[in-house]
């Protein structure tokens, strides 16, 4: 069949639309779970890991990868599960993960503000001044987020294969909908688009597992061989190659670890 990459902000029904989409296609439906998988393979609070999902980084963040570490940790899980297939996924810009894999239906569903703000005062019990400040922070701190991490803004209808405003529209009928397009041909799984995704999925576990030792400039994977990248140290260090290969190892499906180790660069004072 297919993975559907559900995109939503605040306050959007997308959790709705989702939940009965995994129920009329029979398929299994991830969202917040993602985050306690993380949290719990690489012993991250998983508080840590929402904000660096939602929030922009601030000042100190840039100087630092601790975001960029745990977003790595999320990537992680998540292609992890979305290798199995007969997935939907809720979540804040998930599509971006799986980009160029073609059996990814991604969709964004949207709601008119007015209606935003209706839903966050009941379920926030918020005054409506309070509602619509809440969303537009939101609103723009995951504009950002996207922005810096990937260069796109996660609002833009060219992002995703379809864009549902269910301002008109039941939760039925939004779902109707996507399982209906969700069956076409271009979206089902291929030996090829099965493959990307095996290796999107090796990468970024690849890539977690140096992140706290080794943060690599690049990794790319293949049918289980492994290209990496890594910034060389001040001094020659014979051991950055080794070391690299022998982490890249310790993760299955690994079957042959390239590394290229870049010249230290000296910083201009």
């Amino acid at each position: 069949m297919s993975i559907i990459m559900i995109s939503r902000g605040a306050h959007h029904r997308g959790k709705e639309v989702s939940e009965k989409i995994a129920l009329k296609l029979g398929f299994e439906c991830l969202s917040r779970g993602i985050l306690l998988e993380a949290s719990r393979k690489y012993d991250v609070p998983e508080v840590k890991l929402k904000k660096s999902m939602e929030r922009a980084p601030n000042f100190f963040e840039k100087l630092g990868f601790e975001k960029g570490k745990y977003i790595s940790y999320m990537r992680t899980a998540l292609l992890s599960r979305l290798k199995k297939d007969h997935i939907v996924y809720h979540g804040l810009a998930g599509h971006v993960f799986v980009q160029d894999v073609s059996h990814a239906f991604s969709v964004r569903v949207v709601v008119d503000m007015k209606d935003r703000v209706q839903y966050c005062m009941q379920s926030e019990d918020v005054s409506e001044d309070k509602a619509y400040t809440m969303l537009q922070k939101l609103d723009e701190q995951r504009r950002k987020w996207g922005l810096y991490l990937y260069g796109v803004d996660i609002t833009d209808p060219d992002q995703y294969d379809m864009v549902i405003n269910i301002n008109r529209l039941t939760v039925d009928e939004a779902a109707d909908i996507i399982c209906s397009t969700a069956g076409l041909e271009k979206f089902q799984t291929t030996t090829e688009s099965q493959q990307k995704i095996e290796d999107f999925a090796l990468e970024a576990e690849v890539k977690a597992v140096l992140m706290n030792v080794q943060p690599p400039k690049d990794v790319s994977a293949h049918n289980g061989i492994v290209s990496v990248q890594v910034q060389g140290g001040m001094f020659a260090d014979d051991n950055i190659a080794g070391m690299v290969e022998a982490l890249s190892r310790s993760v299955e499906g690994v079957k042959e670890v390239r590394t290229e180790v870049l010249p230290y660069i000296q910083p201009f004072e």
